[in-house]
């Protein structure tokens, strides 16, 4: 929520990591969101189709045409259609969509509140003895593994997490939001809070109706109502699933072009997915995607996606965490100039938190792989060396590993404690000397003089509420207006991280003006803006359980996440690198010094 009040524009964790980590970290996590929003939305598509079909059969006693969904093809033209409807609805407008979301979701909580007042008053409380169940060994697709128990809490827990990513969205449509500062932080603990409880509420009354070894994965809530006598409420809430699933896969789907409207306007993908038409809407960038999205959902079996798609979500959580740590040790380094000194302070942090990210891996790894999921000896004849270290080694890597990540998590509390103090040092020396005070920006460029820009940062250049977009886009091909996005795009950066804007003029009067202005505007964002409370232990934590739910995933998917990320490193050399705003700029200060 901090990132989303500082940065308020289109692209979630893509435009949190390209202000704090850079252009190649930002263009991985694009890629990344593209697995959260469009490629999920295909997901859901597949998931609503195998949901219509059984409703078709057992609700109105017919099958669909074959050739629509044929049985031994991975072909659904149901999926397809329903992909094809949400693009036509996100081409026709924000408003358009706005309308849709708010009539589907209430009648989605309608059917939810129905499943938990039904559900709960045919609750039996022996159907959920024993509370936890007994751990067992499984055997799945010809390997033993570990089921129920706690064991099966936390896969659980990882398997369901995947429903309360609706936050994100919310930020990454930030840019869309009157008042960010205000708004944003009440829309995701709304999102979270509503999720969470209509979720467990749901549940709960789920386990209460139908013994838990009896429920039917594929139409739970269903067949829960038919066990206790109630087949008018299974057909109630079988109609209901179908009437409002879609809206999964069109919210997913409405964030996927806000993502590649803000790669585009930083050059890291082609103009044509940040053209934006006469009614401020993203036509083509929608169709694009649209029509790939479509394929995707007509093509790809749900099973292939799912843990592809939940991998994806994790990484980039993590960089949205990590941004938030390097947002942090940067944003409290002052000096009245900016020299070798700043960069010392902050490179131990900048090393202390890559290592946290990297040590925190290792130690959730050993502990899913050698304690959590580790079979028992009795269980399996056949072990393997991987097994046989994890067994063995495992739990003690783990614990080594988990000492060092908290070191590093205390490290870089103190860190940022002692920074806090030497900026209050340096602001008071400061303004007892009448000399002003420049907070410094974690920038790869601090080698020029600079002047204070607009501490509220609303990223007008990010905005789909620009009044000048279709001048921009006019002039998309002339170089001159690549140079001076470049510049404007340097100018906001610099500003959303409270920092300094490195400018060409150096008039002395000017910038003791702009920092005076700037350190009203720094006290009214402190105090505007949300501050995300025990910084860094909770994005730590964050980062560790993420990469707990991480080494669940199979090694397939793992495999499959990897390529995608190389993917995402190749199309940054061999395309963006060169187009990007950032090139632009660097050119620009060239021709300037020629």
């Amino acid at each position: 929520m901090e990132l989303a009040c500082l940065i308020p524009s289109a692209g979630s964790t893509y435009a949190y990591s390209y202000h704090a980590l850079g252009e190649l970290p930002a263009l991985v996590a694009g890629f990344l969101l593209t697995l959260e929003y469009g490629v999920s939305s295909a997901g859901g598509a597949r998931s609503w189709s195998d949901k219509l079909t059984q409703w078709m059969e057992s609700q109105l006693g017919v099958q669909g045409p074959a050739w629509m969904k044929p049985p031994d093809s991975v072909v659904d033209l149901y999926a397809g259609l329903l992909m094809a409807g949400c693009t036509a609805v996100v081409l026709c407008g924000m408003q358009a969509g706005k309308r849709v979301v708010n009539v589907v979701t209430m009648t989605k909580i309608s059917v939810v509140a129905f499943i938990i007042v039904v559900g709960l008053a045919n609750f039996d409380a022996d159907r959920i003895a024993p509370f936890v169940s007994d751990q067992q060994v499984v055997t799945v697709h010809g390997e033993d593994a570990v089921a129920f128990g706690w064991p099966g809490v936390l896969l659980g827990a990882s398997a369901s997490f995947y429903g309360y990513i609706g936050y994100d969205e919310v930020c990454c449509l930030a840019g869309e939001a009157k008042d960010p500062a205000r708004n944003i932080p009440r829309a995701v603990v709304g999102t979270i809070l509503g999720a969470a409880t209509l979720s467990i509420l749901a549940t709960f009354a789920l386990v209460g109706m139908q013994k838990y070894t009896e429920i039917d994965a594929e139409e739970a809530y269903g067949n829960a109502f038919s066990s206790v006598g109630m087949d008018w409420a299974a057909a109630f809430v079988a109609s209901g699933e179908v009437l409002t699933m879609p809206i999964t896969s069109f919210i997913g789907f409405l964030a996927q072009p806000r993502v590649q409207y803000a790669m585009a306007r930083d050059g890291l993908l082609p103009a044509a997915f940040s053209e934006v038409d006469a009614k401020g809407n993203l036509f083509r960038g929608t169709l694009l995607c649209g029509v790939a999205v479509t394929a995707l959902a007509v093509f790809v079996p749900f099973h292939v996606m799912w843990n592809f798609i939940s991998l994806g979500i994790l990484v980039a959580f993590n960089l949205t965490n990590s941004s938030l740590l390097f947002v942090r040790a940067s944003s409290h380094t002052s000096s009245t100039s900016v020299g070798e000194g700043d960069a010392t302070v902050r490179k131990p942090q900048g090393a202390m938190i890559a290592g946290y990210v990297v040590v925190s891996f290792l130690a959730a790894f050993h502990w899913q792989k050698g304690v959590v999921a580790s079979v028992p000896l009795s269980a399996t004849t056949d072990m393997s060396i991987f097994d046989s270290y994890m067994r063995t080694v495992g739990p003690f890597v783990a614990a080594l590993f988990t000492v060092v990540a908290i070191a590093l998590m205390f490290a870089l509390s103190d860190a940022e404690k002692q920074q806090t103090t030497a900026s209050a040092t340096a602001a008071g020396k400061a303004q007892a000397q009448g000399s002003p005070v420049e907070i410094v920006l974690s920038s790869k460029k601090q080698d020029e003089s600079s002047e204070v820009g607009e501490a509220r940062c609303h990223h007008r250049n990010r905005s789909l509420d620009r009044d000048d977009d279709e001048d921009d886009l006019e002039g998309g091909d002339d170089e001159s207006a690549k140079l001076s996005d470049a510049t404007a795009l340097e100018k906001s950066r610099a500003s959303c991280n409270g920092g300094a804007v490195v400018s060409s003029d150096s008039d002395e009067e000017k910038a003791e003006s702009s920092s005076v202005s700037h350190d009203e505007d720094e006290t009214e964002v402190e105090t505007s803006t949300f501050r995300a409370p025990f910084v860094p232990f909770t994005p730590c934590v964050a980062i560790f359980f993420n990469w707990f739910l991480f080494a669940q995933m199979d090694g397939l998917s793992v495999l499959l996440i990897l390529l995608r990320l190389l993917l995402a490193v190749a199309v940054y050399f061999g395309y963006s690198r060169h187009h990007s705003l950032a090139f632009q700029q660097t050119t620009y200060h060239q021709l300037a010094q020629n």
